[in-house]
């Protein structure tokens, strides 16, 4: 990766990461403001940003679209295939104990699977990842990344790549204002064309901001209220225009005030373990906290609810240095392995280039 660390941008996406959880998680923490869920936006631009920085040298010097796609896939799979495992074995014990919550059948579990260990998402429920819903902003980003670099050469000039941006965010717009009244969209195979939209508009801002990041001027920002940002406007429960306006104009704006400000020398290492631990807490927080329900009811016949928010914090708190030692001791030697492993040759894998998430 190119020698710029981009710190900030790193923490940020830490914090989003821990917001995601914040929301999917309301028997953990009690109801959560719904416009935390617009934290995948953010990782949509801060994606398109940092692939841009690390790939788009390499993408020169002739690396093709597939080695593109298959470090990618080196990236996300190894902590992907552990969040399918944990979601195999909630789906088993809801089958089994006949959970009145989950719509999970022999069947279903069956159909599902093979779309499952090939990341793709399933037709046999609502949602695009039954096993581990997260999932479907990593597969629409994966889209995006695919898209990118079949493209990036007329992508390279500004103007087309402004002219790509304005069409997607119009997309974005009319299908979330027009369509489905909502910029939450891409969860479903219902509102599955406007996430493509979404997941274009942000991942290209993303692009762009990096492009244009020595040409525009900001002001300076301290990067902790970088990472708050996302949180405090929460705080407002802004409605759907205003959900719609943070993720045209302000998320592309928070990524570029984050590459240009970085933290100082002192907490440089919790802004890099944020980032480092982000993808890996997006990944497993849903199955985790699934299982996490199912045991503490069937051995103490309480549900976590009582435990509302001091157990949410605990769980948070777990789940991240969990996440951190994951990483190391896992996903790490496991992405190696995947680049070099006997008979093949490969290129380095490239460290926490991922933004989602999740």
């Amino acid at each position: 990766m190119p020698a710029k660390s981009y710190r900030t941008l790193h923490g940020i996406r830490g914090v989003a990461a821990l917001c995601i959880v914040t929301l999917h998680s309301p028997r953990l923490f009690g109801p959560a403001p719904a416009f935390l869920g617009m934290a995948v936006d953010l990782f949509f631009a801060l994606s398109g940003f940092v692939l841009a920085h690390a790939y788009e040298t390499r993408l020169r010097q002739g690396m093709t679209p597939l080695a593109f796609l298959r470090q990618r896939l080196v990236r996300l799979y190894p902590l992907y295939g552990v969040g399918l495992l944990l979601g195999i074995v909630h789906a088993v014990l809801c089958i089994h104990y006949k959970s009145p919550t989950q719509d999970w059948s022999w069947g279903k579990l069956f159909i599902t699977l093979p779309f499952s260990v090939f990341m793709l998402p399933a037709p046999v429920m609502e949602g695009l990842y039954p096993l581990n819903g997260p999932m479907w902003s990593i597969f629409f980003e994966l889209l995006a990344n695919l898209l990118w670099v079949v493209f990036w050469r007329p992508l390279q000039s500004v103007k087309i790549l402004v002219c790509t941006v304005l069409v997607c965010g119009g997309l974005y717009s009319y299908a979330a204002l027009m369509c489905w009244g909502t910029p939450v969209l891409g969860l479903t195979w219902a509102t599955f064309p406007g996430g493509l939209a979404r997941v274009c508009y942000s991942f290209g801002a993303g692009l762009l901001v990096h492009r244009l990041r020595h040409q525009l001027r900001t002001p300076s920002a301290p990067p902790l209220m970088l990472l708050a940002a996302l949180p405090a406007m929460a705080l407002f429960s802004p409605g759907p225009i205003a959900q719609l306006v943070s993720v045209l104009l302000v998320f592309p704006l928070v990524v570029l005030l984050g590459a240009r400000n970085e933290p100082p020398v002192r907490s440089q290492g919790i802004y890099d373990s944020l980032g480092k631990a982000s993808y890996c807490v997006y990944v497993l927080h849903r199955p985790l906290a699934a299982l996490l329900y199912a045991l503490v009811l069937q051995l103490s016949g309480r549900r976590l609810e009582v435990f509302a928010p001091w157990g949410g914090l605990v769980f948070l708190a777990g789940l991240t240095a969990g996440a951190l030692v994951l990483t190391d001791t896992f996903e790490t030697p496991a992405r190696r392995w995947l680049t070099h492993r006997p008979g093949r040759k490969g290129e380095v894998p490239l460290h926490a280039v991922n933004l989602t998430r999740p």
